[in-house]
This record gives structure tokens, sequence and C-alpha cells, in this order.
């Protein structure tokens, strides 16, 4: 039965969808690779303003091409609320996120921020009232105990990056508090829409400040700063949510959000190869619980069960 739904899988084009999450998420994991070169030659507030300011007519030609122009219509009584929402997930998180790897390694930013599904729990266990199941709680204990094996490395000494690591605690938070008070918006709209909105404020909130900022003007950047800007708007922040956007819709979500632990894996070895970051067996240790503790709070919504369920409802 199950060598059926394999096969399955392979006619009907799903396996392609799965190979574009699992890009997705290892775009995802090498993005503070990115800014960590990027940051050898730019600024925190020019690294974030320029990567959403390039991406986002970009994803609305995407989106145009893909959806059509039905795909970009919203309620203007929904435009302040969304404007609201854009401010926190792309300034204000995404500001947090790049001061914090100017203070951290990749490798601690991408493990810690790997937290994120359980820092969202929390949020919506007090926002929404949605209840912490004791798998949730074990996973989100094993998650966190492994994030304290990366920070300290072992170690009773106060860790010499911790500033870093915590703005990237920061982060996770701001994030997970957009993604509970976006989900009214997300039930309203695709996910594409409200990602097309996003783009559009947070670019707009950031172009007034960027435009008076003091920056380097793109001609002088180098070959490395060039690379792993184009990387981050064009392979992190047009691709990757594209790829996402269409494995969510092909997929249910609970299938999509598995591939979440390519992420720490990706960015781990990524930050060795690229970056000469060291991986001591705390490391290994920490991202084991990180990634096992993700698997715990998920463990209810396992992939097969989840495949059986699409063969049911086609």
């Amino acid at each position: 039965m199950y060598e059926e739904q394999t096969e399955r899988i392979k006619n009907d084009g799903t396996l392609l969808v799965i190979m574009g999450l699992i890009l997705t998420n290892i775009f995802w994991g090498a993005s503070g690779v990115a800014v960590k070169i990027a940051q050898l030659q730019l600024g925190t507030f020019e690294i974030v303003a320029l990567r959403f300011i390039a991406a986002m007519p970009l994803l609305i030609i995407a989106t145009m091409l893909w959806k059509g122009r039905e795909a970009l219509k919203i309620d203007k009584k929904d435009m302040p609320y969304i404007a609201i929402l854009a401010f926190m997930g792309i300034p204000l998180e995404f500001l947090l996120q790049v001061t914090s790897l100017a203070y951290t390694t990749a490798t601690c930013f991408t493990l810690i921020f790997s937290l994120s599904p359980f820092f969202i729990i929390f949020a919506s266990a007090i926002l929404i009232n949605e209840k912490i199941t004791r798998h949730k709680s074990i996973g989100a204990l094993l998650g966190f105990i492994g994030v304290t094996f990366i920070i300290t490395n072992g170690s009773l000494a106060v860790p010499t990056n911790l500033m870093g690591d915590g703005i990237a605690i920061m982060a996770n938070i701001v994030w997970a508090l957009y993604t509970v008070l976006g989900k009214p918006i997300n039930e309203k709209y695709s996910a594409l829409t409200v990602l097309n909105y996003t783009f559009i404020f947070g670019a707009l909130e950031l172009l007034p400040f960027y435009l008076i900022s003091p920056g380097l003007s793109p001609v002088e950047f180098t070959g490395s700063t060039w690379i792993a800007m184009v990387f981050l708007t064009i392979f992190c922040s047009l691709i990757a949510f594209l790829l996402y956007n269409y494995g969510t819709e092909k997929l249910p979500a609970s299938i999509a959000g598995m591939f979440i632990y390519v992420q720490p894996l990706s960015g781990v070895a990524l930050a060795a190869l690229v970056l000469g970051e060291s991986i001591t067996i705390y490391t290994i240790l920490g991202t084991f619980l990180i990634i096992y503790g993700i698997y715990e709070a998920e463990r209810r919504g396992s992939i097969i069960s989840n495949i059986k369920n699409v063969e049911k409802n086609r």
C-alpha cells in the first residue's frame, strides 16, 4: 500500500513539490551565511532595505504572471492592519535578525531561529488561547536545552556572543507575534496575497530611511557583496517564498512544515564550509535536540498519515 502511494506521489508531481520545499529550507538556512558576508561591507539597515525594496516589484510581477491580477485584490479597510503587520514582519523583525548576526555566529543564529515554531506555540497560547499539548511542551523543552548547549558550548562562563543570541531571541518573539496576529488576515486572503502586501508595505516603510542614509551605492559593492545580496533577494525572498506557497497549495501545511528540519542542518553545514565556523560536540548535540524537539512537537501529524489523508480527499 505504501509503495502504491509513493508511486502516485512520483507520478503526480508531488515529488518535485517536495524537492522545492527542501530547496526552500536550504535557502532559508543559508540566509544567515549570506548576511554575514554582506556585513563585511554593508550595514544592517542597508542589507534589509535593499533586500526587500528589490524583491517587492519582482514578487508582484511573479504573482501576476502566476495567479493574475486577482491575487492582488484586497479590501481597503484591511490595509492599515496589514501595514502594521508588515512593519513587524519586515522592518522590525529583519532588522533584529541582521543586527543579531553582527554580534553572533551564523551557526548560533540559525539554530536559535529554528526555535520559531515553539515561540509561535507560546504566542498562540497567550494571545488566542490555543492549547499547549504534552508533545509540544516536551518538544519546546528539548529545543531550548539544545540551544543552551550551542550558546554556552558546554561552559558555565558568560558567552561572548550573548548579546547577539539575545537579539536573535527577540527576533523570534517578533516573528511569533507577526504570525499569530496575522492569522485573521491569512484566513481571509491567500498566503500569496498577504505576502505581496507585506512586501509592499515593508519596502515602503524602509524606503524613506534608506534614501536619507549615507550608505554605499551598488556600484561600490564587491563581488561577494553582490552575490550575497542577490542570494538574499532572489533566492531567499522571491524563489523560496514562491516555492513555499506553491508547496502549501499542493500539500497540507503539516507536510510542508516538516521540511523545517532542513534549515538548521543547511545553516550549520554552510556556516562551517563558507565561513569556517567551528562545529563542536555541543553544536552537534544541540542541533540534534532542536530537530528532535520540533519532531516531538509535531509528531501527531506524521508525513505518512497526512499522505494517506491527501489520497482520501482526491
